[in-house]
């Protein structure tokens, strides 16, 4: 009814608000796709820093390997026995002690670049929610005011019931 009898300038705006209210639905759903595209990327920079420090804990672990080789060899060709004495303590203090300390620190670091990756696309979803939550209720808005204007300044006229020149004493 409200529709029906509206001038047309009135079903014009209400076309027009309804457009609208599509386009901030059309803008709240692209937001959110390009957050979720954002939230993948920043798991597979995650995942990419953890490789990086996994092969980083792999040198490590062969360097340090090589350092003890030549610990030994050294020793050995000094006509020292490696695995006892001064030859362990240094292949133990010196190699083997920051060597396993530096890969802890490279298992370590795998694992924060995962879990701050995760947390990131957590926080980059939630926000295309966020986004389209107030798309949709934006859109609503939009219809509800255009209807509560239409209904009152261009809906129907209403009959004067009641008023009648006559009765009034003039006519």
């Amino acid at each position: 009814p409200l529709i029906a009898g509206a001038s047309t300038l009135t079903k014009v705006g209400l076309a027009l608000s309804a457009f609208t209210a599509v386009m901030q639905i059309k803008q709240g759903m692209d937001t959110k796709a390009m957050y979720k595209g954002q939230a993948r990327m920043a798991e597979l920079e995650g995942r990419q820093n953890a490789l990086q420090e996994k092969q980083r804990g792999i040198e490590v672990l062969k360097n340090t390997n090589k350092a003890l080789a030549s610990v030994g060899a050294i020793a050995y060709a000094g006509g020292l026995e490696p695995t006892i004495g001064t030859p362990q303590d240094i292949g133990t203090f010196n190699v083997l002690n920051p060597g396993i300390n530096d890969f802890i620190t490279s298992k370590q670091n795998e694992s924060n670049a995962i879990t701050s990756a995760s947390a990131k696309a957590s926080d980059l979803r939630y926000a295309g929610k966020q986004a389209m939550t107030g798309a949709l209720i934006s859109a609503g808005t939009t219809l509800a005011s255009a209807g509560m204007t239409a209904g009152g300044i261009g809906g129907p006229t209403q009959p004067n019931v009641g008023f009648s020149p006559s009765t009034m004493g003039l006519g």
